[in-house]
């Protein structure tokens, strides 16, 4: 199946329960460990998230999911809105184009135009999660090669 990841990452904070939150401190000296998270990030089939990808695989994606990194349980995001902007080789002036929903059909004819060299860069991606709020996840850039 071709599809197109969204990926989103949860964060989570500790404190002891003798400290109070400071939000100018970042790290609190202590013995619990640190748990760092990326921001939200944007994956797609067979990315690395280096932000290359192979034009031809870009051009078999049929559809996109949003899902959480490195969770362990089923969390469900759909997909509501996403701009997508072409750059680079094939595109003498950028062009962009509209999702709303997980379907990709509506870039299609943009996405068979991207060849080598073209920059496709996601950008105001909204997705809804389990609990109904509707969060907005920066954008990611691809270099086709």
């Amino acid at each position: 199946m071709k599809i197109l990841l969204l990926s989103v990452v949860a964060s989570i904070g500790v404190l002891q329960p003798d400290l109070s939150f400071n939000p100018e401190i970042n790290t609190v000296e202590t013995k619990m460990d640190k748990c760092n998270f990326s921001a939200p990030g944007f994956v797609l089939q067979d990315s690395d998230g280096s932000g290359r990808m192979s034009s031809i695989v870009f051009k078999m994606q049929d559809y996109c999911r949003a899902e959480l990194k490195d969770f362990e349980f089923d969390v469900r995001f759909e997909v509501i809105s996403a701009t997508a902007y072409f750059t680079g080789d094939g595109f003498p002036q950028m062009k962009r184009g509209f999702i709303t929903s997980s379907s990709l059909k509506p870039i299609k004819e943009l996405m068979s135009k991207s060849r080598p060299g073209t920059i496709v860069t996601f950008d105001e991606i909204k997705v809804k999660g389990p609990d109904g709020m509707v969060r907005t996840l920066p954008g990611v850039s691809y270099l086709l090669y």
